[in-house]
């Protein structure tokens, strides 16, 4: 059977930096090996290209993706092109997004939307769809005719660790100069886990598994890693849990220090498993740990309840001064509420500077569709799919928007001074000829041409994001005269 596999393209409007593999479909293709599967990436591929695929490819069977909520809305455009062209191919959805939102891709053209990961009901249904046609036997489906479900069995989770299967990387290395990390880096994407045994309200990844956690066998992921294509010198763990079990992450550490390898690793990590394992991050810079995702997510400890963390911004504090002596950079991540006021604001900058952050990052919180901290704001939400980026308030910001991106942005400025690096750089330059590593670890600093094109970037960024929100405004005055509502209730700009 000949599968095609497809991420669809980026939308216009959402401002997403970085541009990984799309890991999901490569492990998808794995897991049906006997088949001829094809891989189109239309982050990449202009779109037209779709229809040519799809007349000489000549699919059975067509696969989107929609793993983020910002594609939702070019999944249904790639929905609709496909059908224009092919009708008789069964066409079927998943991901992140359709597992928690269904409902979403209800409409005419889609076959079956999966729900939950699908290593194992994929090709569960690729042989039933080549053979017996028994559907109501795979977990996890829904299957649809004209929009309407006709069969609907709930994802089980009965994942084990053994089901994984490497991603078929050959199926995009075509495209493996355009992926890239949010820091420009050509990196390939490593899946140690699966779910996570955190129930953050502003997460979803431990819904899509139905709470449960699994975590790869080291052996497994150090075989990935060395297996990688030989121009791939980076590795950023996909999952939140690499090093949430020190005995896991021990084994693995220790592999890849014996195999001789040279590669750089990233990933996420919470801080207090940095608090509770500081010599496991010793040995993992060793290895080449050389950036960290810290959620810090707030610097007060109600935010933190409000957000169900389960953490405290002691151990945040804590992290910090633990990686900064261990020498590995670290991008803590502080979540920008749009109810945020200027002191808020003020608050993050000070612990910044308090703790010497020279990396941080300021996502704005949203209210991604199926998460419990989607379920308490729905009725607020402003902005379609396309703006779930965590570059736009989704919900009404307390203050006027054009004052609250302006504090945004002027955050990030303030957190990345051109004084401070252009010192940290000419210290670091001293380290680097005296040879004193302390030296340039402890004075780390975002290069002069990153940092220029940081703060020329927002500045562009403060004035496409308010342009949008005048859009918007026009949009909602225009129908509501039409309507003949008169003047707007509440005014975002």
């Amino acid at each position: 059977m000949r599968i095609l596999l497809i991420h669809p393209p980026d939308n216009e409007v959402s401002i997403a930096p970085g541009r990984m593999e799309p890991l999901s479909l490569e492990i998808l293709a794995a897991t049906v090996p006997q088949h001829e599967v094809w891989i189109l990436d239309l982050r990449i591929d202009p779109f037209r290209k779709l229809k040519d695929e799809l007349n000489t490819f000549k699919p059975s069977l067509i696969g989107i993706t929609s793993n983020n909520t910002i594609h939702v809305n070019q999944a249904l455009r790639t929905i609709r092109e496909i059908r224009m062209v092919n009708k008789d191919a069964k066409l079927i959805v998943g991901g992140f997004h359709p597992t928690l939102m269904p409902q979403d891709f209800h409409v005419p053209g889609v076959d079956v939307i999966f729900l939950g990961w699908a290593d194992k009901s994929f090709p569960a249904y690729v042989d039933e769809l080549a053979g017996g046609n028994h559907f109501e036997n795979i977990p996890g489906i829904e299957m649809l005719e004209n929009g309407k479900t006709i069969l609907r069995n709930e994802s089980i989770w009965n994942l084990e660790a053994s089901d994984i299967p490497h991603p078929r990387r050959d199926l995009t290395e075509r495209y493996l100069n355009h992926y890239r990390s949010d820091l420009g880096f050509k990196t390939a994407l490593v899946n140690s886990a699966r779910g996570c045994p955190s129930r953050c309200m502003f997460c979803g990844v431990w819904q899509v598994t139905q709470g449960h956690f699994l975590l790869r066998d080291p052996l497994d992921v150090y075989q990935e890693i060395i297996g990688l294509p030989s121009n791939i010198h980076r590795v950023f763990f996909a999952d939140d849990n690499t090093f949430i079990n020190p005995d896991y992450a021990g084994k693995l550490c220790e592999m890849l220090l014996g195999s001789g390898i040279r590669m750089k690793y990233s990933g996420y990590c919470r801080s207090d498993t940095i608090v509770r394992y500081p010599e496991l991050f010793g040995q993992w810079k060793k290895a080449g740990l050389d950036n960290l995702c810290v959620g810090f997510e707030g610097v007060d400890n109600q935010l933190l309840a409000d957000m169900n963390k389960r953490n405290s911004a002691e151990n945040n504090v804590k992290a910090a001064h633990i990686l900064n002596e261990i020498g590995i950079p670290f991008r803590p991540h502080f979540l920008i509420d749009p109810g945020f006021v200027g002191s808020e604001f003020q608050n993050i900058l000070q612990c910044v500077r308090a703790n010497n952050l020279k990396s941080p990052i300021f996502p704005i919180l949203t209210p991604i569709p199926g998460t419990m901290l989607y379920g308490q704001q729905k009725e607020k939400i402003m902005l379609d799919y396309d703006y779930f980026d965590f570059a736009h308030a989704i919900i009404p910001t307390q203050m006027p928007v054009v004052d609250f991106y302006h504090d945004w942005i002027d955050l990030y400025f303030k957190s990345y001074p051109i004084w401070k690096n252009l010192k940290s750089a000419v210290i670091h330059f001293i380290g680097s000829v005296l040879k004193r590593k302390e030296l340039m670890q402890k004075n780390a600093h975002l290069g002069l041409v990153k940092l220029f094109l940081l703060h020329l970037f927002g500045f562009f960024i403060q004035r496409k994001i308010v342009r949008h929100y005048k859009e918007m405004e026009n949009r909602i005055l225009m129908n509501r005269n039409i309507a003949g509502a008169g003047d707007l209730k509440h005014s975002y700009i």
